[in-house]
This record gives structure tokens, C-alpha cells and sequence, in this order.
């Protein structure tokens, strides 16, 4: 029994860190002390390997949204990124570790004004030339009621990171989690300030509101665990 449970630990560890997708022959079990696994084990693994391949999903930048606004004396202003990318864990019910990972490229900050874009863009604000890239990395997902969530995790920002919570709401197939396509709503929001941008405070606001608006098709590589 003892052994079941190292092995189980074992494998929620390396889940937890964000391993799922390796290749856990060669790693797992080597750093955590398991040698040999019976079949009751390798049975366990492999349902665990069936769950994540049919919940993985990865994000379909082309037709998902992703927007910030912040208020300032001449009205809200908006702005978008046009290329990111990334993958998601997605469970139904209870709670679980978040396997969610978002990369932006910073340069594609897009406004509906040039002069807007390039100043958001500049030394001032995110500093693109210094900093091109933002991710955002997942650490719990808690469903609260049917279709809405919070997932927590940490963004990262001109290489300053912070904890974020995002409100999730699951738009369509809210009654079948494990469709072919899902589409997702985000929505958080943060402080630039924390991050280290600072220009035309107060006067322009410190709260900056993101919005995701997320499709996504379930992950056709499969997740293999052996």
C-alpha cells in the first residue's frame, strides 16, 4: 500500500509541476525512487493518461480574444494582442492543479490608434524592444458553480511576475466539458504598477481590466503515461 501511495504521489508531483506532457518513463521514476511498477499501478497511470489526453486543449489564436482596457481622462482605452498562444487542463467539477500555459508576443499590441499603440508599446509602458514576450502559467483551476471557475496562477510581465486570479466562464458546451471545441470567457484584473509600469500614474489608471475570449480544440497529441 505504501508503495501505491509513493507511486501516486509520484505521479501528482510531476502532474503538478507541469510535466504531463514528457515523457514520464524516462523522468519521473528515476527522481522520485519508483522502480518497478506492478499492474494494479500501471493500470492507475494509464486512466490517469486517458483523463488528460481527453481534457487537454490548446488555444486557436485566429479566431480567440485577448484585450485589455484601462480608464483614463479622455475615456477607456483598449487594446489587443493579436498573437499569442497556449494549452489548457480542463476538468469538470472540484478542484485541480491548473495545467494552463499563455505566451503573448508583446509586439503585437494592436489599437485602434497608431500613436496609442506605439506609445503602450515604448520604453514607457511594456518596453517590447527589452521585453517581447508575457506568459501567463496556471497553478489551481476551482470550479464554484456549473460553468464558471476561478483559475489562479502567475503572470509574468517586463520579467516581473505576479499572482493573478482569472474568473472563467465556460460559454459553450457548458454541459459537456470533454467536447471536441470549447470556447471560454477570462476575465481579470491587475495592477500595472506591480509590474513595474508606473508612467502617468495616477492620472491614468492603475487598474488595467483583461478579457479573454477563448476557442480551443481539444489537443490532438496524445498525452502518454507508462
Amino acid at each position: 500500500m505504501f508503495n501505491k501511495l509513493k507511486s501516486l504521489l509520484a505521479v501528482l508531483i510531476i502532474i503538478i509541476c507541469g510535466a504531463a506532457k514528457a515523457d514520464l518513463d524516462a523522468v519521473a521514476y528515476a527522481d522520485y525512487g519508483v522502480v518497478e511498477l506492478n499492474q494494479q499501478q500501471q493500470h492507475v497511470m494509464q486512466n490517469m493518461g486517458v483523463v488528460l489526453n481527453e481534457n487537454f486543449y490548446e488555444i486557436l489564436p485566429e479566431t480567440s480574444k485577448m484585450e485589455f482596457r484601462v480608464d483614463s481622462p479622455i475615456g477607456d482605452v483598449w487594446a489587443s494582442f493579436e498573437d499569442f498562444e497556449g494549452s489548457f487542463l480542463m476538468l469538470k467539477g472540484g478542484i485541480h492543479h491548473a495545467l494552463t500555459s499563455i505566451d503573448i508576443n508583446a509586439e503585437s499590441l494592436d489599437t485602434s490608434g497608431g500613436f496609442i499603440a506605439m506609445m503602450l508599446k515604448s520604453e514607457s509602458f511594456f518596453d517590447v524592444e527589452n521585453f517581447p514576450s508575457m506568459r501567463f502559467t496556471g497553478s489551481s483551476f476551482e470550479w464554484y458553480s456549473d460553468g464558471h471557475a476561478v483559475l489562479k496562477g502567475y503572470m509574468t510581465i517586463k520579467n516581473i511576475t505576479r499572482q493573478v486570479a482569472f474568473y472563467v466562464e465556460l460559454v459553450e458546451d457548458a454541459e459537456n466539458v470533454y467536447s471536441d471545441s470549447i470556447t471560454v470567457k477570462a476575465t481579470t484584473t491587475i495592477k500595472r504598477s506591480e509590474f513595474g509600469i508606473h508612467t502617468l500614474l495616477p492620472v491614468v489608471s492603475d487598474n488595467v481590466n483583461l478579457f479573454m475570449s477563448i476557442e480551443a480544440r481539444r489537443k490532438t497529441t496524445s498525452i502518454t503515461m507508462r
